[in-house]
């Protein structure tokens, strides 16, 4: 331990002095740091280059400016951009986010091999941050080095599964090729192939999610119904029917959904309603309007141990359709539907009934059973349906048109039972045709 003399004045002197001279020093230094602060901090850009210049080496202060000259569209000068961004990497070149803004900032001036360069050191900084290989593997994409780029937006994705969709559509505005986006940038597995499905469906580019999800299929995955059915509901929307049911078929395998054993090769799909409708595919559809409520009733039901309670509440005319299947038929073949209807004070004078037909082709078929109002017991609807020659879809449909009369906002209560379509034996007459 130093000891200092202080018995004589002029060694006191002299260490007031030095005190006085060091206090001094660090009252300038933290002036200087705090004026610089208030410039950086202020809205006028003239002053964060002069809190750079006041505060040289701190690179936060060069960053600032640089990013100004960068984007400041009516005033900047891209070329300073780069002199302070590239004195903010001197000072710390540990920070993989100077090396890319100095990246971006070469890019903004078409110097492609510096952008590269930087964005290399960037990489080196943090070799496993998803966001440097995101930003480099979009800049490469620009760049029209598609295989690297696809590369490093692997490497992103494999850290940030949440980056898929957005990596789509860089790599599909890059290069349309599934197979290539499949082979290089996409990773395996169901929560980017799903992403990607969806992406592809928004595009309406069928042929391309059909090739996702037939590379899904390779892997073990275990998906939700909800996650097939937006391919299943488009293709069939666009008349691709044999499609739509061979990825149903392989949906339902996927989610391990419960399939209800039909009687006869029934084709409709869970006509006693023994389980809860998946709401799209070939599965019973529930949709939700103000005036209907639909429920499974345990309590009421015509085999089995449940049925489909549909609840009207009597404030509209309501034009209803909302419960419905679409089923997959051959042309040509004769089926016999069958249904169980229980009705309890359906009021006006229009009450429920069945609807059948074509959606592709509406005016080639359209089958309406008998109407059904007020209360009725567990009764049956039967009906022969021939699909024309060009039909492979059918929508069967719980129906009740608008009533015409003062009286008709529709109450009261109907139960769904036991739907079939059972395909029958060809006639001779069939079999001639």
């Amino acid at each position: 331990m130093i000891r200092i003399d202080l018995t004589h004045a002029r060694a006191r002197f002299l260490f007031l002095t030095a005190m006085i001279w060091l206090a001094g020093i660090f009252v300038f230094i933290a002036v200087k740091a705090w004026i610089a602060s208030r410039w950086d901090s202020s809205p006028n850009p003239a002053l964060w280059l002069r809190a750079a210049k006041l505060e040289p080496d701190n690179a936060s202060y060069w960053q600032h400016a640089g990013l100004n000259e960068q984007w400041d569209l009516s005033n900047g000068d891209p070329q300073k951009a780069i002199v302070y961004l590239r004195r903010a990497t001197e000072i710390n070149p540990r920070s993989d986010k100077l090396w890319m803004e100095l990246a971006s900032a070469y890019e903004n001036v078409g110097d492609g091999v510096s952008a590269r360069q930087a964005y290399v050191k960037a990489k080196q900084v943090h070799p496993i941050s998803a966001d440097v290989a995101w930003r480099y593997g979009s800049f490469l994409l620009r760049e029209g080095d598609l295989q690297s780029g696809f590369i490093e937006i692997r490497r992103a994705l494999l850290n940030d599964p949440s980056l898929t969709a957005n990596a789509m559509s860089e790599c599909w505005k890059a290069n349309p090729d599934v197979n290539a986006i499949l082979n290089t940038a996409l990773p395996a597995g169901e929560d980017y192939y799903v992403v990607a499905i969806n992406f592809l469906l928004g595009k309406l580019q069928l042929d391309a999610a059909l090739a996702v999800w037939s590379k899904l299929m390779t892997f073990s995955v275990h998906i939700k119904m909800a996650q097939a059915i937006p391919l299943v509901d488009a293709l069939i929307d666009y008349d691709r029917v044999a499609d739509a049911e061979r990825v149903w078929r392989h949906a339902l395998k996927l989610t391990n959904w419960p399939e209800e054993r039909t009687e006869h090769n029934s084709v409709i799909f869970n006509g006693g309603f023994e389980n809860k409708p998946a709401d799209g595919g070939f599965d019973w559809r529930e949709q939700s309007t103000s005036s209907v409520s639909f429920a499974l009733d345990t309590s009421v039901f015509h085999s089995g141990r449940q049925s489909m309670r549909v609840r009207f509440d009597g404030s509209t005319n309501v034009n209803f359709m909302h419960l419905l299947q679409y089923v997959h038929v051959g042309p040509v073949q004769r089926y016999h539907f069958s249904a169980y209807l229980r009705t309890e004070a359906i009021g006006t004078d229009s009450g429920v009934r069945f609807l059948i037909y074509d959606p592709i082709h509406p005016t080639k078929i359209q089958i309406v059973t008998p109407n059904m109002v007020g209360t009725n017991p567990w009764t049956a609807v039967n009906v022969d349906v021939t699909p024309p020659a060009d039909t492979d879809l059918l929508v069967i449909a719980l129906r009740r048109i608008p009533s015409w009369k003062f009286d008709n906002k529709l109450r009261g209560t109907a139960w769904v039972d036991d739907v079939s379509l059972v395909p029958l034996r060809e006639s001779p007459l069939d079999s001639s045709r």
